[in-house]
C-alpha cells in the first residue's frame, strides 16, 4: 500500500493541510525529495501536471508519484526534517485551472462520444492549451463545433459531480466511457446523467465550475483528430487575446 495518503481523491479544494515528514532524500539538482504520511498535492500523471505551493514556507516545485514510495514533493530552499510535521499549501490558482481544464476534457470527450461514437486516445493539459487525441476518421469545424457546444451546455447546467469508489468487478457493470487497466479499488468521476469514468485526477465539485469550453484548432495526426482547447480562465485569457488582437488590427487600418 503507498506510503503517502492521498487527500485530493476526496476534496480537490482542499489546499492547507498538516502532515508527518516521513522520509527526506537528496536530489540531482540540490533540492530534497520529501515524502508525508498524507498530502493534498496532486503528482504529474494522466495528462495532468503536478500541483506546486508550499511546505513550511519552502517551495514545492514539483510532485511526483513514485508508486508504492508514495508522493515526492521537490522542495526547493529547506527542508523539513523527518518525522516533523508541516503545514502544506497548494497553489490555488493552478490548481482550479487543472481542475477546469481536466474537467472539461471529460465533458468534451464524453460529447464526442455521444454525438460521434468517437473515444478520446490521449489527453495533455499544455502550458496554454489542452489537446485531445479522437478516434473521429472525417472531422469537420461543424462536426467539432458540435460536440463542443453539448459540452458547454452541460457546463452551464451546473450538473453535480460525485467521486464513486467500487471494485474492479462492480466496475465491469457499469457504463463507463473508458476501462481502466488497474486492479483493485477503482475511483471513478461522475458527471450527473452524462459522464462515468476512472480517473485519478483532481475535478471540479460541479461542472459550472468549468465555466466554458472554447476549441481553438483541430487537424488530422498520427491517424486521429487532434482537438485543441481551452476551458475556464484560460478561455477568457484566450478571448482577450484575440479581442486585443483584433482591435489592435482595426487601428492600424482605421476601421470598426
Amino acid at each position: 500500500m503507498p506510503l503517502t495518503e492521498r487527500l485530493y481523491y476526496n476534496d480537490s479544494h482542499l489546499i492547507e493541510f498538516e502532515a508527518r515528514v516521513i522520509d527526506v532524500t537528496e536530489r540531482v539538482s540540490g533540492w530534497a525529495a520529501v515524502v508525508l504520511e498524507r498530502t493534498a498535492f496532486y503528482p504529474t500523471g494522466g495528462g495532468q501536471p503536478s500541483d506546486t505551493g508550499t511546505l513550511n514556507g519552502s517551495r514545492v516545485v514539483e510532485c511526483i508519484d513514485d508508486g508504492e514510495r508514495g508522493v515526492l514533493h521537490v522542495v526547493q530552499g529547506f527542508a523539513p526534517a523527518r518525522d516533523t510535521i508541516v503545514a502544506g499549501r497548494v497553489d490555488w490558482a493552478r490548481r482550479l485551472d487543472h481542475m477546469q481544464q481536466h474537467t472539461g476534457q471529460h465533458i468534451l470527450s464524453q460529447a464526442f462520444i455521444q454525438l460521434f461514437n468517437a473515444e478520446t486516445k490521449s489527453f495533455r493539459v499544455l502550458e496554454s492549451s489542452c489537446e485531445i487525441d479522437i478516434d473521429l476518421a472525417n472531422p469537420t469545424v461543424g462536426v467539432i463545433e458540435r460536440a463542443v457546444e453539448l459540452a458547454n451546455n452541460v457546463v452551464w447546467e451546473d450538473r453535480a459531480i460525485t467521486i464513486h469508489r467500487v471494485s474492479a468487478a462492480e466496475a465491469a457493470a457499469l457504463p463507463l466511457r473508458k476501462e481502466s487497466s488497474r486492479e483493485g479499488e477503482l475511483r471513478l468521476i461522475e458527471i450527473e446523467g452524462f459522464d462515468l469514468t476512472p480517473c485519478g485526477g483532481t475535478h471540479a465539485f460541479r461542472t459550472g465550475e468549468v465555466g466554458m469550453i472554447a476549441m481553438r484548432s483541430w487537424e488530422r495526426a498520427k491517424g486521429l483528430t487532434r482537438v485543441e482547447f481551452v476551458a475556464g480562465m484560460r478561455a477568457l485569457a484566450d478571448y482577450r487575446r484575440a479581442n486585443r488582437s483584433a482591435r489592435e488590427v482595426a487601428a492600424l487600418f482605421s476601421c470598426g
